[in-house]
């Protein structure tokens, strides 16, 4: 007589759900479903446990316009799934090959990136607080010999997180051999993707070649191989927390671009080096992963000679070391990125710089004001001025006579002294009076509009914050 797995099964998730912190009292989870077996059982287990924690549950499908007939089938089967347990079902449908043209990226890296897209386009959408992947012990020991295989270091080898942000996974204890008899024995359907029984991709010939062939040789290989990323990751949790407390200290983020000041980069021992150029790339790029021989390019490009230097990292990403800053960001950050519109500066009054975060207050005061050495303030001679004042960006052949200076310097030169970042330059507004620069916004301002003795009007410009 066959045992009966499914009490076994549900009180083995209920325990990995406890451990782990993944779900909360009250929230709504969003279960990713594609109708092969693993997000069948995933399914029906939440729908079983779903009183227990007192969550509330979403379908999510995406069908990534790939496998033709066959992916309208699995859209229709998870779409009577959701009917069949009366829970609230939304879906995509993405063309994964025109994207994976328009952006360079492998079919695999294409198709995760909208994935996850649709993810999170799905948590806005129904307020969602979780979603529920359904990976496996088997993708985890996949995961790990996959990433030995390309060369990652011991922050790849501790494969498939429990919990990522807002993402979990329920089924990373099971195998699939456990969820195969669970489907049975609950009397559950489901569909095969033709792709899983191809060996195209290396995942799947890591699955029906590699593996087979290494358990000949140790036939509990891929229970060794869970071991080693459980071992691996409580390393990594003690270290990774240290590289994030220091994080904070040394480098700047942004949405698409981390700024890291490199001496104090280069002062910390280099297994907290490469954790924290791990962890600014997964910031830029939603959670990719630097593998080994990327990350050591980036470290020599860090610790090598030379102010300025790029290398491309995987996604379209790209690193920049320019004098002492290392900037990660989503583009190469030419100077021929978009600069700011030009517009006449209200005087007196405030002028908005909304992308810039910042505004420009203008006053006019009668005879030499009193000022303070701060860059980010300007006393003008307000009759050397030619009004309107102008403000616009950076343009090739630009320049002016930096205060205490005699001759002309071109705008781009004083930008390299200064070691400002050809992708920052643009951003720096530049204030004009007739033809003539007179203010640097920020850093100087031109000699010829100084205030003088004889001086009887100043105009103060300052820089501000909004």
């Amino acid at each position: 007589m066959t045992r009966n797995l499914i009490p076994q099964i549900l009180s083995q998730v209920k325990r990995t759900i406890y451990r782990h912190q993944m779900i909360s009292t009250g929230e709504a989870i969003g279960v990713a479903v594609s109708g092969g077996i693993d997000s069948v059982a995933l399914l029906d287990i939440l729908v079983n446990l779903r009183e227990e924690f007192q969550v509330s549950l979403v379908v999510l499908h995406l069908n990534h316009g790939i496998r033709g007939e066959e992916a309208e089938r699995d859209q229709r089967f998870v779409q009577d799934l959701s009917k069949k347990y009366a829970l609230p079902y939304l879906t995509r449908r993405v063309d994964v090959p025109i994207y994976m043209k328009e952006t360079s990226l492998s079919l695999q890296e294409a198709a995760r990136e909208l994935r996850y897209r649709f993810f999170d386009e799905a948590i806005k959408e129904h307020n969602l607080d979780k979603v529920a992947l359904g990976q496996t012990a088997d993708d985890q020991a996949e995961t790990v010999l996959m990433r030995f295989i390309k060369g990652a270091g011991s922050r790849g080898l501790k494969g498939i997180p429990y919990v990522r942000g807002v993402y979990i996974r329920p089924l990373l204890e099971l195998w699939r051999q456990q969820l195969q008899e669970y489907i049975e024995q609950r009397g559950l359907s489901f569909v095969e993707d033709s792709s899983n029984l191809k060996n195209t991709y290396l995942r799947n010939r890591i699955r029906h070649e590699l593996l087979p062939y290494l358990m000949q040789y140790n036939p509990n290989i891929k229970q060794r191989l869970v071991r080693l990323a459980q071992v691996l990751g409580e390393d990594e949790l003690c270290l990774e927390g240290q590289a994030q407390q220091l994080s904070h200290e040394i480098i700047k983020k942004g949405n698409m671009e981390v700024s890291i000041h490199i001496p104090d980069l280069l002062r910390l021992p280099s297994a907290l080096q490469a954790r924290i150029l791990q962890g600014s790339f997964e910031h830029i790029s939603s959670g990719k992963v630097l593998e080994y021989p990327q990350l050591k390019g980036l470290l020599q490009m860090v610790q090598g000679v030379g102010a300025n230097k790029q290398m491309p990292l995987p996604g379209g990403y790209w690193a920049a070391k320019i004098y002492n800053t290392l900037l990660l960001r989503a583009d190469k950050g030419e100077e021929k990125g978009k600069g700011l519109k030009e517009i006449i500066l209200q005087v007196p009054g405030i002028t908005m710089l909304q992308d810039l975060g910042m505004k420009i207050e203008a006053t006019v005061c009668e005879g030499q004001a009193s000022y303070r050495p701060d860059p980010r303030e300007a006393y003008l001679d307000h009759n050397r001025l030619r009004f309107p004042l102008r403000l616009r960006s950076y343009r090739p052949g630009d320049s002016f006579i930096p205060l205490g200076m005699k001759g002309k310097k071109k705008i781009k030169d004083f930008f390299i002294d200064l070691k400002i970042p050809r992708g920052k330059r643009k951003q720096i507004p530049l204030i004009v009076s007739g033809g003539d620069i007179c203010w640097v916004a920020g850093y100087r301002i031109d000699e010829r509009f100084k205030v003088r003795k004889e001086t009887n009007k100043t105009l103060r410009l300052a820089l501000l914050k909004l």
